[in-house]
């Protein structure tokens, strides 16, 4: 008898024991918003364009001011150009579209495996000695940082030209761009993030961090500043831009000579729960008098038992 009552003792030590929360576990990341700017390339591999003289123009601006296209921006992208002459699409050195990160997917090792972002831009005009004529859109771009490649959502119009009637074309998920590097965190360190000095831990891992105390949510915020550089648009992207905008021969010569389509800057922004109120862990005095409790209920029955067997 005695045997057994110490058995259920110990069995309910293990269970207090077993429901006492752990203090000192590793935190998780999770996003929490960001954004990200395209910028056209407006150089070659000789020099880069000012908007001074057409006949040295490079990059994807070349192209785009050779066809005299124009670029806005759709579902939320701002659209920001620069131009000598506001009036003269030649002289257009600089466009940018800039969008906000809606996601990211990381693994359980805390690499930034993907990154999404809503919105975009359309590229479009009007009939002239380099295209027929049309619009292209692309949108929500989804970045696989493992493969460097760089998927969007394609809309395409091409112009009705006399007889020849108007065509469409969309593309789902389409991979448009690959990309040569990447610079800037893409791992949140799990050991980083349950360092005793997690901030001075982050912070060497490459990222800014900033304690923010957001009414009862207190957390810390970690940003990764990325530059995703060297974009070559894919076949299926080449021909995407061609059908729609439909290139001539003189549209394609100046699309094909683009080796370069820019850089993507990237702000990404990760933060660390609880974004609830953690259970309170028993003080010390608690948990003591819980276990001398137990102890002395056996000790009792123990007792008990002698008596009974005298």
């Amino acid at each position: 008898m005695t045997h057994f009552v110490l058995k259920k003792t110990l069995a309910a030590v293990a269970v207090v024991l077993a429901a006492m929360p752990l203090a000192h576990a590793a935190p998780n990341a999770v996003f929490a918003g960001g954004a990200g700017v395209l910028s056209f390339s407006n150089c070659d591999a000789s020099f880069c364009y000012d908007g001074s003289d057409p006949s040295t123009a490079g990059g994807l601006i070349s192209a785009l001011n050779a066809g005299q296209v124009n670029i806005r921006g759709v579902g939320g992208a701002l659209v920001t150009q620069g131009a000598l002459d506001p009036a003269d699409i030649l002289t257009r050195y600089a466009a940018s579209a800039a969008a906000q990160v809606t996601g990211a997917t990381l693994s359980d090792a805390g690499e930034v495996l993907s990154v999404q972002s809503a919105g975009g831009v359309e590229l479009f005009a009007a009939r002239n000695s380099t295209l027929t004529g049309g619009s292209a859109k692309v949108t929500n771009l989804r970045f696989d940082l493992t493969n460097k490649t760089i998927y969007a959502n394609l809309d395409g119009l091409r112009s009705a030209v006399g007889t020849r009637p108007a065509a469409s074309f969309t593309l789902v998920g389409q991979a448009l761009w690959t990309f040569d590097r990447i610079s800037g965190p893409t791992v949140l360190p799990p050991a980083a993030l349950g360092a005793a000095d997690s901030v001075a831990a982050m912070t060497a891992a490459g990222f800014t961090v900033t304690k923010r105390f957001d009414g009862v949510d207190p957390h810390v915020q970690y940003t990764a500043n990325n530059t995703i550089s060297g974009l070559k648009v894919t076949p299926e992207g080449f021909d995407f831009f061609k059908n729609s905008l439909g290139l001539t021969n003189a549209g394609i010569s100046a699309l094909t000579a683009v080796t370069d389509y820019g850089v993507v800057n990237a702000t990404l922004n990760f933060r660390t729960p609880p974004l609830f109120t953690p259970s309170p862990v028993p003080e010390p005095t608690t948990m003591s008098l819980s276990l001398l409790g137990l102890i002395g209920f056996a000790a009792a029955a123990r007792r008990r038992s002698q008596v009974q067997a005298a």
